[in-house]
Protein backbone atom coordinates (compact mmCIF):
# COMPACT_ATOMS: atom_id res chain seq x y z
CA UNK A 1 0.00 0.00 0.00
CA UNK A 2 2.80 2.55 1.08
CA UNK A 3 4.65 1.86 -2.74
CA UNK A 4 1.31 1.94 -4.32
CA UNK A 5 0.80 6.05 -2.23
CA UNK A 6 4.44 6.89 -2.75
CA UNK A 7 3.72 6.30 -6.50
CA UNK A 8 0.89 8.40 -6.72
CA UNK A 9 2.51 10.77 -4.90
CA UNK A 10 5.72 10.89 -8.29
CA UNK A 11 2.96 10.91 -10.24
CA UNK A 12 0.86 13.85 -8.95
CA UNK A 13 4.15 15.45 -9.48
CA UNK A 14 5.12 14.54 -12.97
CA UNK A 15 1.40 15.17 -14.24
CA UNK A 16 1.75 18.96 -13.10
CA UNK A 17 5.24 19.64 -13.38
CA UNK A 18 5.46 18.03 -17.12
CA UNK A 19 2.49 20.55 -18.48
CA UNK A 20 4.42 23.36 -16.22
CA UNK A 21 7.58 23.26 -18.35
CA UNK A 22 5.65 22.73 -21.80
CA UNK A 23 4.18 26.08 -21.18
CA UNK A 24 7.50 27.71 -19.86
CA UNK A 25 8.99 26.09 -23.30
CA UNK A 26 6.17 27.37 -25.41
CA UNK A 27 6.60 30.40 -24.20
CA UNK A 28 10.31 31.01 -24.82
CA UNK A 29 10.60 34.36 -26.52
CA UNK A 30 6.76 35.84 -25.89
CA UNK A 31 7.07 39.10 -24.33
CA UNK A 32 3.01 38.32 -22.37
CA UNK A 33 4.15 36.60 -18.86
CA UNK A 34 0.92 34.39 -18.98
CA UNK A 35 2.24 31.24 -19.89
CA UNK A 36 5.35 31.95 -17.73
CA UNK A 37 2.92 32.35 -14.63
CA UNK A 38 0.81 29.75 -15.90
CA UNK A 39 3.80 27.53 -15.99
CA UNK A 40 5.30 28.10 -13.11
CA UNK A 41 2.15 27.83 -11.22
CA UNK A 42 1.66 24.70 -12.39
CA UNK A 43 5.26 23.59 -12.00
CA UNK A 44 4.61 24.92 -7.78
CA UNK A 45 1.47 22.67 -7.41
CA UNK A 46 3.02 20.04 -8.41
CA UNK A 47 5.87 20.61 -6.27
CA UNK A 48 3.70 21.09 -3.21
CA UNK A 49 1.14 18.38 -4.11
CA UNK A 50 3.90 15.79 -4.50
CA UNK A 51 5.61 16.56 -1.60
CA UNK A 52 2.43 16.96 0.61
CA UNK A 53 1.62 13.09 -0.59
CA UNK A 54 4.74 11.50 -0.19
CA UNK A 55 4.36 12.79 3.99
CA UNK A 56 1.23 11.73 4.09
CA UNK A 57 2.43 8.07 3.15
CA UNK A 58 5.31 8.43 5.67
CA UNK A 59 3.00 9.81 8.62
CA UNK A 60 0.37 7.56 8.02
CA UNK A 61 2.53 4.36 6.85
CA UNK A 62 5.44 4.36 9.90
CA UNK A 63 3.19 3.04 12.84
CA UNK A 64 4.96 3.25 16.60
CA UNK A 65 6.17 0.02 18.22
CA UNK A 66 3.65 -0.94 20.97
CA UNK A 67 5.50 -1.35 24.55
Amino acid sequence: MKTLARTGAVLSFGFFSVPGLALMAHAHGDTEMGALSIGSLFIGIGVFAGTLLWLMVERIGSKPDAK
